[in-house]
């Protein structure tokens, strides 16, 4: 049993690294089992298909966001928004290399399963910090405020983002962007 899940993690983390160098759809099952030394029906039987391989590795972080999202459902003010968005930076980071590969890879992006999933998060989390009625300029400071927190984790910056100090960067950066008076718009989104 041991060494069956040894084998599937090996999979799960070369598919990681390969999926990152050659996009998911430029790496194909025979690359893994060429790179692994095993047969692709050893690939097989620990995952049906290559897309169920990629729900290994996407789908713990989608679920997490999903989560984190529940979690923080009440009306939001300016420490409401706060832990919100701390929250989702804690999430981001826990699974910062899937969060890379899902932000760069436009296979995995327009997924038919997955691509739905990650865009319906975005939409609850732009309506979460922006309100659902909220005009054209709140909706785009949402979205910097969202982008504030996980662009930089897909860059290519030597930085801890587990260091207190950089997440508070990032969570003032993204709190800058929602604060943000525009003279067209009346001014900070309401919160």
């Amino acid at each position: 049993m041991a060494e069956e899940q040894g084998t599937a993690r090996r999979i799960a983390d070369l598919a990681l690294q390969r999926f990152g160098i050659d996009g998911f759809a430029g790496t194909s099952v025979a690359d893994l089992a060429i790179a692994l030394r095993i047969s692709k029906a050893a690939i097989y039987h620990h995952y049906r298909s290559k897309t169920e391989l990629l729900h290994r590795l996407v789908d713990p972080l989608l679920d997490a966001v999903d989560a984190c999202i529940d979690a923080h459902t009440a009306p939001p003010g300016t420490d409401a928004v706060r832990r919100l968005l701390a929250a989702y930076l804690a999430v981001l980071t826990a699974h910062r290399p899937i969060v890379a590969l899902v932000a760069t890879d436009t296979a995995i992006i327009n997924h038919p399963e997955i691509g739905p999933r990650i865009r319906a998060q975005n939409r609850r989390l732009r309506t979460m910090l922006a309100a659902p009625d909220a005009r054209v300029p709140a909706t785009l400071r949402a979205e910097a405020a969202l982008g504030a927190i996980w662009r930089p984790l897909v860059t290519d910056l030597d930085i801890r983002f587990t260091d207190a100090a950089h997440q508070q960067t990032l969570l003032d950066a993204a709190v800058a962007a929602l604060d943000a008076q525009a003279p067209s718009d009346g001014g900070p989104v309401p919160r």
